[in-house]
């Protein structure tokens, strides 16, 4: 499972900053956390594969993070893919998309699977995870989304297999998948009989753009990352609260009550300059040390999912 920034910057991109959009890539899968102006630029950069993107998730219908869509959706008409996609967002994003459709932006061959919601929800259901949507609180209607993967059984304990009459094999293997195994004397051995605790499925939580809200603690309740919009410094909170946006030391605030792993800090004003954005970091740090930041094209690895 790897996380990768592909912009940073709120509003409008600078000479170091793309405006937002982050992927995900896990089991040969990758999803898409919005599509900023230059996003599939930046994909490239990257060295992404379009062929692997499976869902598109909009979090609301400002222009810095959405402008990139149909310059993506083209590319993959050229690119002569026939593999549905599936784009979900807030309300707007079908009137936008039938709009682009009917100007001719893009002519696809493949299927658009396009879904808007206004509360809680799963959105797509893909290899081995699942991505769900909470409302946030933004200046206009905005979703947060969690990539949850799904739970492991727990670690399988081979002494105790054999201490129950079986051989290492296929019945191991079967175990170890959570089914059950007749012995010879048709006696069923369970798999909790040799399975240790369920493992619960690493967590990426994903918030732009948004005030501190309980929605957001929510998607972000013990994940190993929360991806946190920090566009304002502590001396601009008054701004913040105006825009319905978060200071860093806000997103940390959210971090620390969801008991998260990691913050990793984004949409940052452009009237920040490098200095400006390391106080950002240092604010967030008094209350969440395990704060980073963003940089286009930083990028996360939370590893291969443990061995059984």
């Amino acid at each position: 499972m790897r996380l990768t920034v592909l912009g940073t910057s709120s509003a409008r991109p600078t000479l170091r900053r793309n405006v937002s959009a982050t992927a995900v890539e896990m089991g040969g899968e990758s999803v898409l956390f919005d599509c900023g102006e230059g996003t599939q630029r930046q994909a490239l950069m990257a060295g992404l594969r379009f062929s692997r993107l499976r869902l598109i998730a909009i979090t609301h219908l400002h222009g810095d993070h959405v402008n990139g869509l149909f310059g993506l959706l083209g590319t993959l008409v050229l690119d002569g893919r026939l593999q549905p996609i599936r784009i979900v967002g807030p309300h707007g994003l079908r009137r936008l998309v039938d709009a682009a459709r009917s100007l001719r932006l893009f002519s696809p061959a493949y299927h658009l699977d396009l879904d808007e919601f206004d509360s809680p929800a799963e959105v797509f259901r893909g290899a081995d995870y699942r991505v769900v949507c909470h409302p946030l609180e933004h200046s206009i209607e905005t979703l947060g989304y969690a990539l949850i993967e799904d739970d492991r059984p727990g670690r399988f304990d081979p002494a105790k297999a054999a201490a129950l009459g079986l051989r290492p094999g296929p019945a191991f293997g079967k175990l170890q998948r959570g089914e059950p195994v007749r012995l010879l004397n048709e006696e069923l051995v369970r798999p909790e009989q040799v399975l240790g605790p369920v493992r619960p499925g690493r967590r990426i939580a994903y918030c732009l753009d948004t005030r501190p809200c309980d929605a957001a603690v929510r998607l972000a309740s013990e994940a190993d990352v929360l991806v946190h919009e920090s566009t304002f410094a502590d001396d601009a909170a008054p701004e913040a609260a105006a825009y319905a946006h978060s200071t860093s030391r806000q997103a940390a605030e959210v971090a620390a009550a969801a008991a998260s792993r990691t913050l990793l800090l984004t949409h940052f004003s452009s009237r920040y300059d490098e200095a400006g954005i390391s106080q950002l970091l240092s604010q967030a740090q008094e209350v969440f040390p395990a704060a980073s930041l963003a940089e286009d094209f930083t990028r996360w690895d939370l590893g291969p999912a443990p061995p059984g």
